[in-house]
């Protein structure tokens, strides 16, 4: 259905300018009059939100940079710079700049169009007119809570938690009163994040539209919102709850169901997988190309962010090799299944992406995070017996070893060894008050001001605020540090 609806969102897209550069919080549309008047039906509305959903397809964001920043910050990967790529892997950004907030904010302001329209008045079924705006909804929260982790303050020393800044809150579009909005507390864009998550959801619920999981759902909405609160709870710890309650939910009612040994690589090989809960969509004319992932890991060009290994420094931490040797023999997401290996000389990630021309899509979640995710609200909720039976339910699907106790480290450990590549890893440490590993003092400090990986409360924990939005909103702070 998204293909009938991909050139004409795409027309919408089209339309849509942003103002002062790349990195500006408010888009603006050339034709607003015309674009937002000319929403008369559910098709239109549908069409609009397409939109978004390609913008979130960009480089700089989930198609590349995002998941790709999510590992080479840590120690997982790292950047070679080769062809004079990935260099803010040290995290050493420029204080002019870094990251998605243009390109996120771009969504966001596609995702207000679709809520702000005139619902009552369109053509077409209402229920699927709610599903779409449940989708925007969820859209929204999803977007606000990837601008949080990236440039919120929480974790920054000296900044307030919960009290320090986060993000703009945008939630109408191009609103007269509001183009130049401030930063909001972390505290209030996580109120916000959870009460669009749970909008969307109660607006999905109804079950309208059946679509695959390259479209927001309520059970994917469900799965963000676990990853979200999981991640809140290093704010406010009585969201652990509501990470293991809305994780439960995705395991009992989805239909989405955790990959066999035999079937894990060839999970993604393949569109729309059993275990994809929200995924991106590419095909093989719509697609990243040699800016893709596949390219950026392992391309014979470019090929940057590779794997990071250790054996030069006595005090260095474990590496991808090191956690899985164990298992090195069984276990599905190493060598032996030919998800990781060696090419152009280096230890790279082979199996995840595995089309050159970046034609995979790209899962945003998959319901083995929501077992994880399930066991840690468990242990912190005391209960170590039910933490291990869902711990364990993901290497027992992987021909690993079963742990004998649940641990939160070995939770993290457990999430390490399945989501490596995948853009979680950087959060995972932020979350849980960890200093960026080190593992190899000469590959992964590569343009690094002290000569160490960041330290817990650093203020390199979030990315700098461009001087483009910072000129273009007299009420945008700069973060800590810049």
């Amino acid at each position: 259905m998204k293909n009938l609806f991909k050139l004409y969102s795409l027309i919408f897209a089209s339309l849509l300018i942003v103002s002062c550069g790349d990195e500006d919080l408010e888009p603006t549309l050339a034709m607003d009059k015309d674009t937002v008047t000319g929403i008369q039906s559910a098709d239109d509305l549908r069409s609009v939100l397409n939109s978004a959903y390609n913008r979130m397809t960009s480089t700089n964001y989930y198609m590349r940079e995002f998941i790709a920043m999510g590992d080479a910050r840590t120690d997982n990967m790292y950047s070679n710079v080769n062809s004079g790529r990935g260099t803010a892997t040290s995290m050493d950004h420029s204080p002019d700049g870094y990251g998605p907030w243009g390109t996120i904010y771009g969504v966001i302001a596609i995702t207000n169009i679709v809520i702000g329209a005139d619902h009552a008045s369109l053509e077409g079924n209402p229920a699927e007119i709610d599903y779409i705006v449940g989708q925007a909804h969820a859209i929204r929260a999803l977007c606000h809570f990837d601008l949080l982790r990236n440039y919120g303050q929480h974790f920054v020393d000296g900044q307030g938690g919960a009290n320090s800044l986060g993000v703009p809150y945008v939630k109408t579009y191009k609103d007269p009163a509001n183009l130049t909005p401030a930063r909001d507390t972390v505290l209030s864009n996580v109120t916000d994040i959870m009460s669009d998550f749970q909008g969307g959801i109660a607006l999905m619920s109804n079950g309208a539209l059946n679509q695959d999981s390259s479209y927001m759902s309520a059970a994917a909405a469900y799965a963000l919102m676990a990853r979200a609160a999981l991640y809140f709870g290093a704010v406010d710890s009585s969201f652990y709850s509501t990470a293991g309650a809305a994780a439960k939910w995705v395991i009992d009612n989805s239909s989405a169901t955790p990959v066999s040994a035999a079937a894990f690589k060839a999970s993604y090989y393949t569109d729309n997988a059993s275990n994809s809960l929200f995924e991106l969509e590419a095909t093989g004319t719509d697609n990243p190309s040699i800016n893709g992932l596949a390219y950026s890991f392992r391309g014979t060009s470019y090929g940057y962010y590779r794997i990071l290994t250790g054996d030069n420094c006595a005090a260095c931490g474990d590496d991808l090799y090191d956690i899985f040797a164990a298992d090195a023999a069984t276990d599905v997401r190493f060598t032996v299944n030919g998800m990781i290996g060696t090419q152009q000389g280096e230890p790279t990630v082979i199996g995840k992406y595995p089309t050159a021309n970046g034609s995979d899509n790209i899962t945003i979640i998959r319901v083995e995070e929501m077992h994880l995710i399930y066991a840690e609200a468990l242990l912190r909720a005391g209960n170590a017996a039910g933490a291990l039976t869902y711990l364990n339910n993901v290497p027992a699907l992987r021909g690993a070893t079963p742990y004998t106790t649940a641990t939160l480290d070995n939770i993290l450990l457990e999430r390490r060894k399945e989501f490596y590549a995948e853009g979680l890893r950087f959060y995972d440490l932020a979350r849980t008050g960890q200093s960026m590993p080190l593992i190899n003092s000469i590959k992964q400090l590569n343009d690094d001001l002290d000569g160490t990986p960041p330290q817990f409360g650093s203020y390199r924990y979030a990315y700098p605020i461009s001087i483009s939005e910072r000129n273009a909103n007299p009420n945008i702070v700069q973060n800590a540090g810049y």
